[in-house]
């Protein structure tokens, strides 16, 4: 029976959040049963854009911050590294940005953790069974003898919701994101592979920073929803089940969930996750805003059309980062060509002014 831990954190101060992490992982056997001493540690926070912690865009740094000092603490390195969206954030320049917006830098400084500037990317095989043959991931994740996986909860335009297993996604290099995108066009199919790397990656941990998360138009551009909780479990798919059950969302409408349930990996049920800490009951979190339950349904049968509104400034993002060239800036406006549009909905994701609606 997989085994989650549900734990309360009423705000990012340092200390409580330490205190928080501390109990969280002692729940489930102390940092010494994931890292022993001497071993690289990759710590795959969710960086997706440039955009400073109170945004609830990006995994808070004081979570990180908790993860790395037990790290240390347990004699392991510890490497904060993630590939986010965009093709310009994979140079050092843009990287030590990326790191300084987000609070990373800072806890680097805090606990001598180190910042990946690498983003070259090696092919592995993928899972037997599995959708893809092989995987493109960087170069940091397969040298590291440990992943400790640090989703945000927060909701998703393409598949509904993101946490533990669509977090992994940071791990594919740079612009070769958009790749998959292209070759995967099928919302399920894209599951299919989120869970490939997934299995690849074999997080030993997985603590999701739910004390803020974001619902209503996530990833990037809803609202900040306080939450304060911690999951955490050191399987992928039931830290995702136990988060969408805290939230009331059915986790069979989620398709990274429903791949997983396909594949016999889990049953999807949270009646059968052993539950530590608070019960599920007990931290509901009512009022969440989250797509509808049919959502994901729909978005294969009849997606939504994304369109610039009146907030786009022509700053190209979205053209540079769309996987079919479907997007062009005219008259400093993003203009898509919904023809040729595959509905991956990256244009939204990473928008800067959040100005992608779906329509």
């Amino acid at each position: 029976m997989p085994r989650v831990y549900i734990g309360r954190c009423r705000s990012y101060d340092p200390a409580e959040v330490a205190a928080a992490v501390q109990q969280a992982v002692q729940a489930l056997g102390g940092m010494h049963r994931y890292v022993q001493p001497g071993q690289r540690v990759l710590l795959k926070p969710n960086l997706l854009l440039l955009k400073p912690p109170e945004t609830a865009i990006c995994t808070h740094p004081a979570v990180v911050q908790a993860v790395a000092a037990l790290v240390r603490e347990a004699g392991g390195v510890p490497l904060i590294a993630d590939s986010p969206g965009g093709g310009a954030l994979h140079n050092e320049p843009s990287l030590r940005s990326l790191y300084r917006i987000t609070g990373m830098e800072a806890v680097a400084r805090a606990t001598g953790a180190h910042l990946n500037m690498d983003c070259r990317g090696l092919q592995v095989p993928g899972p037997k069974g599995g959708t893809v043959e092989t995987l493109d991931v960087m170069r940091p994740a397969v040298e590291a003898d440990v992943i400790i996986n640090l989703p945000k909860l927060k909701t998703h335009g393409l598949l509904r919701y993101t946490g533990a297993v669509k977090n992994l996604f940071g791990l594919v290099p740079g612009r070769t994101k958009l790749e998959y995108h292209a070759r995967l066009r099928d919302a399920a199919r894209f599951a299919e592979m989120l869970l490939d790397l997934a299995l690849w990656a074999r997080p030993a941990l997985t603590i999701i920073d739910a004390i803020v998360g974001m619902e209503g138009d996530g990833p990037s551009a809803g609202r900040p929803k306080p939450m304060g909780l911690l999951v955490a479990s050191d399987d992928c798919t039931a830290a995702d089940v136990a988060a969408l059950d805290l939230i009331g969302m059915a986790a069979e409408t989620v398709l990274t969930v429903r791949a997983a349930v396909g594949r016999g990996l889990s049953t999807g049920k949270a009646g059968d996750l052993e539950v530590l800490g608070e019960s599920l009951a007990a931290a509901h979190v009512p009022d969440f805003d989250a797509p509808s339950p049919g959502f994901s349904d729909v978005m294969l049968e009849r997606p939504g059309d994304p369109q610039a509104t009146d907030r786009c400034t022509g700053c190209g993002v979205c053209a540079e980062n769309c996987p079919v060239g479907a997007i062009a800036i005219e008259g400093r406006r993003a203009h898509t060509d919904l023809e040729r549009c595959i509905r991956c909905y990256c244009c939204q994701e990473l928008c800067p002014q959040h100005a992608v609606e779906l329509r």
